[in-house]
């Protein structure tokens, strides 16, 4: 009898072991399941909604694009979409309008004397967000303020993936000349620099545009040994002359 009832507790103390521990790798299987569920969204979400220009332009908060509120965005873009150009008001009782608009690539024209455009980069770490706000006419010179994102928006140091370029990048002067680099760049105290660009490809554009603002006289001597448009070509992750 006694032997009995050892064995029956036993028997009760394995089979209380065993649901114990079933019920732990239920709820570890549950738990990995969930995660690898939330995982797989995830990857699903980026493979369904990828990265694009527009996408950027909908919510990115930053200097150049404020005056134009989410929702004008949308309305652009939605006339856009059916061949309509849209001249939204913006909020300096302006208009502003797209001038182009592809997957990699966003160009709009938010004042009479600015534009901002928008370039989808490929990064080892994943694709990263370059954006170039130009401003200036016939009366300021044009010059550009440039800016990288990641794909959650955050700012990244320009340095990291940008030098913007020196007065002596612009020009090339002959060995023997008698007009020294020196002369040029104390011709040019502030340079004003223009970029833009390409929405075909991943190259980008610098321009000096000093032309009509400096002395006349200095500047018949410098345009002497200027150089085209500089082009920078985007290699491993930097723009790189």
């Amino acid at each position: 009898m006694k032997f009995s009832i050892k064995r029956k507790n036993k028997s009760l103390s394995l089979l209380l072991m065993a649901l114990v521990a079933s019920t732990f790798t239920t709820a570890a299987k549950a738990e990995t399941t969930g995660s690898d569920t939330v995982k797989r969204d995830t990857e699903q979400t980026k493979t369904e909604n990828p990265l694009t220009a527009r996408s950027v332009f909908e919510k990115i908060n930053c200097s150049g694009l404020e005056i134009l509120p989410p929702s004008t965005r949308l309305d652009m873009l939605d006339y856009w979409d059916v061949d309509s150009i849209y001249k939204a008001s913006n909020a300096m009782e302006g208009l502003s309008f797209l001038r182009n608009v592809s997957p990699s690539y966003l160009k709009v024209e938010v004042t009479p004397v600015s534009v901002f455009e928008i370039k989808i980069l490929p990064d080892k770490k994943g694709p990263l967000i370059m954006t170039i706000y130009t401003v200036g006419d016939d009366v300021q010179a044009q010059d550009s303020q440039i800016k990288f994102y990641n794909e959650a928006l955050e700012e990244l140091p320009t340095e990291k993936y940008f030098k913007m370029p020196e007065v002596k990048d612009f020009f090339e002067i002959p060995k023997g000349s008698a007009t020294k680099m020196k002369e040029i760049e104390n011709m040019i105290p502030f340079p004003t620099i223009a970029l833009e660009a390409n929405p075909d490809n991943t190259d980008l554009k610098a321009r000096l545009t000093v032309e009509k603002y400096i002395n006349e006289d200095d500047w018949n001597i410098a345009k002497l040994f200027l150089r085209p448009p500089l082009t920078f070509h985007w290699v491993k992750s930097r723009f790189k002359l």
